[in-house]
């Protein structure tokens, strides 16, 4: 009787920010002490096969999201009919949100490495028959490989296939197949490329460089992405400038309470997120975007 209403009660959380800490705290590690079971869960754009003792698969029951500022930026700029690619997409929430903006006419493209989450994945399209996704078991990177990814136990969506992470204690190595996108993208046929979401916890700048010339020449609207080791002297890190390099315009998404709002990076506001827009991206795209 309780979970049920904490699910409910979690819907209503109104804040920016926040999810993973709120679903990961003490009362509801206490509605389901064990972490062990998994649970079907309601989210925009379907349903979703989640581990409950995983940090994000706890947001996704509890709480319904995992950052809402990420799912602001999606619903103001995907439209119907545009192809979408979620890199590091997990457990699939964002591919279900993504999902729901392109519709029928419309394609997500996800790719995760991770066995593990591919399997609830795959759980979760067979609970969405027709959804527009397409699950890409592999990793992304700069070339063909096959690299190890380290998976942290408690969660499963900060696995990382560098080597900083690899150095750490408590994580699991697995062995996973790595390909760079514009190969790859060449073999399947993808030529159209609208959005993107990347998370891939520090090998942003290694999925860009294997993607240089997809990205020249589909020119993607807005790319949104996780950053968290800028340069300390010029403040860019390897992927801030390679999209700088091409031609994108950088804002940091710093975290709020209330209200999502993009900012200059010459502000100097911290953040973990980022969005890029293209140069060549319309009014109607910036002024979504509150530009």
């Amino acid at each position: 009787m309780i979970e049920p209403l904490a699910r409910r009660m979690g819907r209503l959380y109104p804040l920016k920010s926040g999810c993973g800490p709120l679903a990961n705290a003490a009362f509801f590690r206490w509605l389901d002490p064990a972490g062990g079971s998994d649970a079907e869960v309601s989210l925009v754009g379907g349903k979703a096969v989640v581990p409950s003792g995983d940090y994000v698969g706890r947001a996704m029951r509890y709480v319904g999201d995992l950052d809402p500022k990420v799912s602001w930026v999606i619903d103001r700029v995907v439209q119907p009919g545009d192809v979408t690619l979620d890199i590091g997409s997990n457990l699939g929430l964002v591919s279900l949100r993504l999902a729901a903006r392109v519709g029928a006419q419309g394609h997500v493209h996800a790719f995760d490495p991770q066995p593990r989450m591919q399997d609830y994945f795959r759980r979760t399209l067979a609970l969405n028959p027709g959804t527009p996704i397409t699950l890409h078991p592999i990793g992304l990177g700069t070339e063909t490989a096959t690299l190890e990814l380290a998976v942290p136990g408690h969660n499963a969506g900060s696995a990382s296939l560098t080597q900083q992470m690899a150095a750490r204690p408590g994580v699991e190595l697995v062995k996973v197949p790595v390909r760079a996108l514009d190969d790859y993208a060449a073999e399947i046929g993808l030529t159209r490329i609208d959005f993107i979401k990347m998370d891939v916890e520090g090998f942003e700048a290694q999925v860009i460089e294997g993607a240089r010339d997809l990205l020249s020449r589909t020119r993607p609207k807005v790319i949104v992405f996780e950053e968290n080791s800028p340069d300390p002297v010029t403040g860019l890190s390897p992927a801030l400038q390679a999209l700088l390099d091409l031609d994108y315009d950088l804002f940091a998404l710093p975290k709020r309470l209330f209200r999502v709002a993009l900012s200059p990076l010459s502000a100097g506001l911290p953040a973990h997120d980022y969005v890029a827009v293209s140069r060549d991206a319309g009014a109607a795209v910036r002024a979504a975007l509150d530009l």
